[in-house]
């Protein structure tokens, strides 16, 4: 026996029973919970709509607003030193030749010009495959569930045997890797996909009568796209600037460091601030039905002014994780030695186990940030106590859109990061003669295309994960909400005890 939360007043109270029949199919009694508390009079007598607009409604006031303080000054420091780099890449924009001398006292070639074309290049990759992807799960949910497994398998395969052609050992032994395990994967998980499906489906049902959820998914894939260019633009400047042959270069590293970190952090917040956003449709949907005409406006008013510290505080904690990965991808491409190649491998494997759980955590912490308005802990807080007490957790485990959207994201990042290498062996630009500058070229590709690509399945996997986090919340609210996930999974495998 699972012990029950601390009920929120006239939130767990009964509710009146929905009509037994819908289109003349009947449906059957909901399930019954042995509730240990008595809900207040005025509660019980509160009309359904009411009750179930408090759990969407946060309270007054602005939340951690010490992180969104600090996020200001990391945007206002990137700002700081985009000033300093793009004035270095303005005087030497018209400069040919393949190489751009130091600024500094040292001399030394460093990126060109030319080599915004390839992030560039990577960066319409990355939009238009994402896209391409949005558009195709919402109409064929269940293909591409499938093609996603099946795809990610081939092309990493593919990119494994180019790298081996190229003696490229450190990156075709990773993708070696990754192609077994998903070939793997895909056997030991087929037997979830019709769950998945149904999910999808119901996910897509409500994306297709709110276009708002497509159009701020275009418009975060616009803005990071937008900041994907300039975060671009500032590496190359930054590289003009401080590079040198001929020191030990801490500045460009210690630049590089902060300009990572920052890109990492700016474009998480601009993930969630979507996420966030569509939490609020997706919920409003669940507990209210479709009798709320324009649920983004009050969604999105919530994400930017009393949600938009948590999301800061959230977003940071993830791009932490993803700076010290970032930097472990960039050891490993940046060393032939197979052993010294293979530990690094490991060490990152480790980090990107404990990265998945964490982020996985934060996302549904942002789902109860958006219901509840609550602050980050406390919202993540009484989320996993929900998820657990609830018996959620055991959908959740059962649930292969997060590991689909995952694929899709690393095969969109890899595509672009293969597009990258490919132009730089097609055009050996100066700067690259030894090969040094390869594995930074080949990250920032793979960063920029993985990053577009997050921004878009924001519209699906805020979807799913919303749904869960209402799930926990009103279990009886699924059956009038959507029956038909309600009736494969809920009623016959999932037992709730409170």
């Amino acid at each position: 026996m699972n012990k029950s939360p601390v009920p929120v007043e006239g939130r767990f109270s009964s509710y009146p029973p929905p009509p037994q029949q819908q289109n003349g199919v009947y449906m059957p009694a909901p399930p019954t919970y042995n509730n240990h508390h008595t809900a207040s009079p005025a509660s019980q007598q509160e009309p359904y709509d009411e009750r179930r607009e408090h759990a969407i409604k946060p309270a007054g006031g602005w939340r951690d607003i010490w992180a969104t303080i600090l996020w200001l000054l990391n945007l206002g420091a990137f700002i700081g030193v985009s000033v300093i780099a793009l004035r270095t890449y303005s005087q030497n924009e018209s400069s040919t030749g393949g190489g751009v001398p130091s600024q500094t006292q040292y001399s030394g070639i460093v990126f060109d010009t030319s080599s915004l074309k390839i992030f560039g290049l990577s960066g319409v990759v990355g939009f238009g495959l994402s896209f391409l992807y949005l558009v195709l799960i919402n109409a064929f949910p269940r293909i591409m569930i499938i093609g996603t497994f099946l795809g990610s398998i081939l092309v990493y395969f593919g990119v494994t045997i180019y790298y081996f052609t190229q003696h490229y050992y450190s990156a075709a032994i990773v993708f070696l890797i990754f192609s077994v395990l998903y070939l793997l994967a895909f056997w030991w998980w087929r037997s979830r996909i019709p769950f998945a499906t149904v999910l999808l489906e119901t996910v897509c049902s409500i994306t297709r009568r709110h276009p708002s959820t497509l159009v701020l998914g275009i418009m975060a894939l616009i803005l990071q796209a937008a900041f994907s260019v300039w975060f671009m633009l500032v590496v190359i400047g930054a590289y003009q600037t401080w590079y040198s042959i001929t020191s030990n270069n801490a500045r460009i590293n210690l630049v590089m460091v902060f300009l990572v970190f920052s890109f990492y952090w700016t474009s998480q917040v601009i993930s969630y601030v979507t996420h966030v956003t569509l939490a609020g449709i997706y919920a409003t949907v669940y507990f209210l039905n479709d009798t709320v005409r324009h649920p983004a406006l009050s969604s999105m008013r919530r994400a930017t002014t009393t949600s938009f510290g948590s999301i800061c505080f959230g977003s940071l904690l993830i791009a932490i994780i993803n700076v010290i990965r970032y930097f472990l991808s960039i050891a490993q491409q940046s060393t032939d030695n197979p052993i010294l190649s293979f530990l690094v491998c490991v060490i990152q494997c480790i980090v990107g186990c404990f990265q998945g759980v964490f982020e996985w955590f934060t996302y549904y912490a942002f789902s109860g940030v958006a219901i509840f308005g609550e602050a980050f802990i406390p919202a993540a807080r009484r989320t996993w106590n929900l998820i657990k007490d609830r018996g959620i957790d055991a959908m959740i485990n059962d649930s292969l859109i997060g590991n689909v959207l995952f694929m899709g994201g690393l095969l969109v990042g890899v595509l672009s990061s293969l597009l990258g290498y490919i132009y730089l062996e097609a055009s050996k630009p100066q700067y690259n003669a030894s090969g040094g500058s390869t594995p930074v070229v080949v990250m920032v590709c793979f960063l920029v295309g993985a990053s577009m690509f997050s921004s878009v399945a924001t519209v699906i996997s805020s979807g799913i994960a919303t749904t869960f986090v209402c799930l926990a919340e009103d279990p009886d609210a699924l059956r009038r909400y959507e029956y038909m996930l309600y009736s494969i999974r809920f009623r016959e495998e999932l037992t709730i005890e409170l």
